[in-house]
Order: C-alpha cells, then sequence, then structure tokens
C-alpha cells in the first residue's frame, strides 16, 4: 500500500506538475559538495509533492543529470547576454525558476515570468519576503492562448529596448503548429532579439515508453526532424550553442551511471558518446534580419 500511495501521490496530473519535478533536481543540486549552483528557493518551492514526483518517476538519476546540465549551461547564457546592454528578461513558462533570487543581477534589470495562474500564485506567495536580485514582475498567461500572448508581448515589447527570451523546458509540451505560432510572434516583437531555449536536435523520436503512462497529462507534443531549420523559418538563427557534452564536462558531470542508459553510454566509445551528447544542450538564438531572409 505504501508504494502504491508513492507512486499516487507522484503522478503529474498537468503540465505545471513538471516544474515540481524539474525544482526538486535544482534544490538536491545544492546538496553536492561539487554543486554547479545553489538553489534552496527551488527545495521551498517543490515541497513534498515536488519530492515524492522525482522519486516515483524512472530514470531519475538521468533526468537529474539532464536538468542540471541544462540549468547551467543556461546560466552561462544569461551572463553573456547581460554583457550585451540586456534590458528586460521575458520568462516563459518560468515554473518554478528562482534565477532572480540566486544570480548576481543587475539591480535595474527587469525580470518577468509567465506562467499558468497556480504557477504565479504559488510562487507570489512563498517568495513574497524573499528578496530578489533585480525587478521581478508576473504574468498569468497560457502561452497556447494566443490573442492574449500576442498582448503581452506588445506590451512588454513597448516598453523594453533590448530584451532576451528565455523558454526553459517548455517547447516540447507545445504542438508544431504552436511552437511555430510563437516563434513568429516572438519575431514579430521588435525589441524581442535574444532567445534562449534547450534543443534536442537528435529528430523525431518517441517518448521512452517508461515515461509514456506517467507523463499521459503533459505529453511532448514537439517533433521535429532538424531543431534550428525549424526555428530558421520562422527568423531565428543559432548565435552561442553550449552542448550538453561540453557543459557536462565544464562542471565535471559526467552521464550518470545508471541502468540502463548510463551502461549503455559508459559502454560507447568516447567519441561516439560526445557525438550524442552534442545534439542536446541549450542555445543562443538571434533574430535574422529582414533582408537577410529574403
Amino acid at each position: 500500500m505504501k508504494n502504491r500511495r508513492a507512486i499516487r501521490d507522484g503522478e503529474i496530473s498537468n503540465v505545471s506538475d513538471t516544474a515540481l519535478w524539474v525544482a526538486t533536481f535544482r534544490g538536491q543540486e545544492g546538496e553536492r559538495k561539487d554543486a554547479a549552483f545553489h538553489d534552496p528557493l527551488a527545495t521551498l518551492l517543490a515541497g513534498t509533492r515536488g519530492r515524492q514526483i522525482a522519486a516515483s518517476m524512472p530514470r531519475s538519476a538521468v533526468v537529474a543529470w539532464a536538468m542540471i546540465v541544462r540549468t547551467a549551461a543556461i546560466d552561462r547564457l544569461i551572463n553573456e547576454s547581460l554583457a550585451t546592454g540586456i534590458d528586460c528578461v521575458l520568462n516563459l513558462g518560468a515554473g518554478l525558476d528562482t534565477r532572480p533570487y540566486r544570480m548576481a543581477l543587475p539591480s535595474a534589470l527587469r525580470w518577468i515570468e509567465v506562467d499558468f495562474p497556480n504557477i504565479v500564485e504559488l510562487k507570489n506567495s512563498q517568495l513574497a519576503e524573499r528578496p530578489p536580485a533585480c525587478r521581478v514582475e508576473r504574468v498569468e498567461l497560457d502561452l497556447s492562448d494566443r490573442s492574449s500572448r500576442k498582448a503581452v508581448f506588445a506590451q512588454l515589447g513597448s516598453e523594453s529596448k533590448n530584451a532576451l527570451v528565455i523558454s526553459e523546458g517548455v517547447l516540447p509540451y507545445l504542438s508544431n503548429d504552436e511552437v511555430a505560432s510563437l516563434a513568429g510572434d516572438l519575431y514579430s516583437t521588435p525589441s524581442f532579439r535574444n532567445w534562449i531555449m534547450d534543443f534536442d536536435n537528435a529528430g523525431k523520436r518517441r517518448m521512452p515508453r517508461v515515461w509514456e503512462k506517467r507523463l499521459r497529462a503533459a505529453p511532448f507534443l514537439f517533433q521535429v526532424a532538424d531543431w534550428f531549420d525549424f526555428f530558421k523559418q520562422s527568423g531565428w538563427l543559432p548565435h552561442r550553442l553550449i552542448t550538453s557534452a561540453e557543459q557536462s564536462a565544464k562542471i565535471h558531470r559526467p552521464y550518470p551511471f545508471a541502468f540502463p542508459l548510463g551502461l549503455i553510454m559508459r559502454a560507447l566509445p568516447a567519441p561516439v558518446r560526445g557525438r550524442i551528447l552534442s545534439l542536446s544542450g541549450a542555445v543562443m538564438m538571434r533574430k535574422q534580419e529582414p533582408q537577410a531572409r529574403r
């Protein structure tokens, strides 16, 4: 009965639950002596339910590795972007990300988080007494609501000169048409010039069978043969790429020795393993000027 209860409590019932899942791994990272970053507020936000989800999901060690590598890579891209004069960050589907509280950011920077109302309410209540490093605002919005999304983009775009967009762990849950529409709307906003996202360029592939049932309420929908070619059609080109292979080496975090994927990966020749791990990572996309698209 205890195991059945744990699995029931750890079930993912909607996309928002995946934010609890990811936040748990981010919080646990700080417990390591070789931590790539420290995020104690992630543990606070994930709570007991986040720990239950993380504990009940298959391939936990592999997912944790991927989340930490991804987070650290995007941290690097954000820091590099700040040197270019970014005046605003728009974090789409921000989930339980707490970068404005844990990163050294300019106090004048405007950081806007967009997500479902339940996520915004949770963060507003739990972080009300926690001082961020910069100006933080939160907007309640379902990104699939295009009319409302375009209105938010138009307003925020008019209030910034050089905005950075982030969509970490968001695109897989949108359909190809929804991602194309989002990319087009971002491109149409003049002050949105740079866009950080995680990527998986391994081509079209189905979700692992061990996850299909567990993620029925939050399936991976975005499937493309070539990730970067897809976004090129909407005017976005890769400007700065950090692969999982590069970032894992930088933070000295090899692929976990976990059955069965870890054993398979460790058995592969190093060059082959490196090529596989270079198919994913984080990327800074930059808007292609209209005349260059002709």
